[in-house]
């Protein structure tokens, strides 16, 4: 997940509001409810340490699928996704 940059609504030349717009990267399989809290709270603790309005947050879930999401060169859909792609060591240099 990231916060892009806030980006600025002009509403007279005195008074700018910012309007933070919050992307999270996540596999499928979510449900409707579990998305609904999730964009709430995102919502709720954006507006609380911004002291923002929550119609200036905008929040954007973007599903992957397995097949493509991949780390450390192993894709997610892998059965052995979880270890292998843990791996810390740098491979060896070929010559």
């Amino acid at each position: 997940m990231h916060v892009d940059n806030i980006h600025y609504l002009h509403h007279s030349k005195e008074e700018r509001i910012r309007v933070p717009i919050i992307n999270v990267d996540c596999w499928e399989g979510f449900n409707e409810e579990q998305k609904k809290q999730w964009v709430k709270e995102l919502t709720d603790v954006t507006v609380n340490l911004f002291n923002i309005p929550p119609d200036k947050v905008l929040v954007v879930l973007k599903e992957v699928s397995l097949t493509n999401w991949g780390q450390a060169g192993i894709v997610a859909s892998d059965p052995e996704f979880l270890t292998k792609s843990r791996t810390t060591e740098l491979p060896a240099k070929q010559k």
